[in-house]
């Protein structure tokens, strides 16, 4: 199950100092006149016709979603994907409010997190009826109706106990990962329920579909009072895929012969690779279960002491995966176990390593971006301490891949994209590289001249462009003239209503000045 993100606009990773107050403050329209949307369209603030960063948006625990300035944040940000996670009753959007987003972002696909194989929040038999989760997944009247009548839909153990999920609740309306009674992904009841349930949320709310949480290989250990049975023996993990298959399958059949157009061209996504774990045969599993699109979770969890081995078959997977449904898969890699940073420049070189090797690895352009930094950094207020590099990262366009990556004799590991380069050393020493053009750094004014080394250290990450961006794009010329000026700076001022040391003029000069 993902984490909970908190998207903010992350400056070019080059900026320490400059534009980071006014990021975790939030006022991203400023930035936003200056970041570039495509190598060949800069300085421009999104809008209905653009096309859609490949980045998810999943939303800040608690937020509002009523006010205006989730939407004005979610037009800036123009991702790919939204994630709406109800935890809170506020941040579980209204279906006026989807329609707003639809008419401001047509392409953006609205999805709605639920837990497939537990509706209900009970957790013991012999309690009073407890109230249930939150009434756009499921209904107390459900509830009674299910346990009346189709008891045999609900999970034993090798005991004859009913299975029951051991997590304590999270948030106000929503209940964490299993939460409730487990029914069986594979009876007919519950097939019927879990699609009726998405149909309401696509066409009576106006849902583009629904992410299904859980959906991973293996029986979740741990999770549960205790593993259910079949035939009073404990099921096997292959028997809990096969169920899951089951499921996923029945789902799509049903929504691809449903009478309503709306439910044919509805999104079915599951989560369905895990992070760093629940990898073998997760490919054929994913296949198996004709998902519609996945989460690829954490594939670098343990960054520091990763091979080059390991960090090759996480790459390995990642192609494999979104090249399913002939190179068109929908989904998104989704980085949030990046806790415990020291520093913002740590943050930006595993981010930039992780975007890297993404890029080397995804085949489909449905394939999205995400990644979240905790920095450990007491004396930082608690928002910047959340860093969501993603948002600069994913803005600059590569276009089409020209190959699938190679490795190079130095042990490199590049891949060439109409527009430029990314580059990768995955290795524990410092790698070179050597391009017969003129390259571009992505997320700095530096420009490399053919024929000379680019020095990549160990475990890092790069992005090249065979075209350097505009001036314009520069983050620190919020007026689009070319130049880091005072203009620039009394502007920033402006937005602000107040002066704050570390945006200085000679700060802004020093960085991104000419």
């Amino acid at each position: 199950m993902p984490k909970q993100p908190f998207p903010r606009f992350l400056l070019p990773l080059t900026i320490i100092l400059g534009f980071s107050t006014l990021i975790y403050l939030g006022y991203r329209s400023l930035v936003h006149q200056a970041t570039p949307v495509s190598i060949n369209q800069v300085g421009n603030i999104p809008n209905d016709t653009d096309s859609p960063i490949p980045t998810l948006y999943v939303g800040e625990m608690g937020f509002d979603v009523s006010q205006p300035a989730f939407l004005d944040d979610l037009v800036q940000s123009n991702p790919m994907y939204i994630v709406f996670n109800p935890y809170y009753p506020q941040s579980v959007p209204s279906a006026s409010v989807i329609q707003d987003i639809h008419t401001r972002l047509p392409q953006l696909k609205v999805l709605l997190h639920i837990f497939p194989a537990s509706l209900f929040d009970q957790k013991k038999l012999d309690s009073p009826i407890a109230k249930v989760s939150f009434s756009s997944q499921n209904t107390q009247t459900q509830f009674d109706n299910a346990w009346t009548n189709h008891q045999d839909a609900f999970l034993k153990d090798a005991s004859g106990e009913y299975v029951y999920n051991t997590i304590d609740p999270v948030g106000q309306m929503w209940l964490k990962e299993g939460q409730g009674y487990l029914m069986d992904p594979a009876h007919p009841f519950y097939q019927n329920l879990l699609y009726n349930r998405i149909k309401y949320l696509v066409t009576e709310l106006g849902y583009d579909g629904v992410y299904l949480d859980i959906m991973v290989i293996g029986f979740m250990q741990g999770m549960y009072s205790s593993r259910p049975a079949l035939d009073g023996f404990p099921l096997t993990n292959q028997q809990w895929n096969d169920k899951l298959i089951r499921l996923s399958q029945s789902l799509q059949d049903k929504r691809q012969t449903d009478p309503d157009p709306r439910m044919r061209n509805a999104l079915i996504f599951t989560n369905s690779v895990g992070g760093g774990k629940y990898t073998v045969g997760v490919v054929d599993y994913n296949r198996d279960l004709r998902t519609q699109g996945v989460q690829i979770e954490n594939p670098f969890q343990d960054y520091p002491d990763l091979t080059t081995d390991e960090w090759l078959k996480a790459i390995n997977l990642i192609r494999d995966i979104s090249s399913l449904r002939n190179n068109q898969m929908r989904g998104w890699l989704l980085y949030h176990l990046s806790e415990g940073m020291n520093s913002r420049h740590q943050c930006n070189q595993q981010s930039l390593f992780t975007y890297a090797s993404f890029l080397l690895s995804k085949q489909s352009p449905n394939f999205a971006f995400h990644y979240l930094c905790k920095i450990q950094d007491s004396s930082l207020p608690a928002s910047e301490r959340r860093v969501v590099p993603s948002e600069t990262l994913t803005r600059i366009s590569l276009d089409s891949p020209v190959a699938p990556y190679q490795r190079l004799a130095s042990g490199l590991y590049v891949r060439e994209f109409a527009n430029g380069f990314a580059l990768v050393n995955p290795t524990s020493s410092s790698l070179n590289y050597q391009s017969n053009i003129n390259l571009h750094n992505a997320y700095s004014a530096t420009t490399y001249p053919k024929n000379t080394n680019i020095t990549l250290p160990a475990k890092t990450g790069l992005v090249l462009l065979k075209n350097a961006p505009s001036p314009s794009s520069r983050p620190g010329d919020l007026n689009s003239d070319g130049t880091i000026n005072l203009l620039d700076y009394n502007l920033l001022k402006s937005g602000f209503g107040t002066t704050y040391n570390l945006l200085d003029y000679n700060t802004l000069r020093s960085q991104w000045g000419q």
